[in-house]
């Protein structure tokens, strides 16, 4: 039986303070971080679970630039 675990992908604005939240349960790391990479759209996403950071993912360098 898998185990289900609890993400958290926080919404980091420019300055590098977090604004906003969401929540994610997925299967592993690896569905997790699809899942967050889906999320980037004007802002950095950084997915932890619990107290450890599993990825960051920055904005594409075309909407940085805007």
């Amino acid at each position: 039986m898998p185990s289900i675990k609890h993400y958290r992908a926080f919404q980091i604005d420019p300055d590098g303070h977090v604004f906003g939240c969401v929540n994610i349960v997925c299967d592993d790391d690896e569905q997790a971080k699809r899942k967050a990479a889906a999320l980037v759209l004007v802002h950095r996403i950084e997915l932890w679970r619990l107290d450890q950071r599993i990825a960051r993912f920055d904005l594409p360098q075309e909407v940085a630039r805007q």
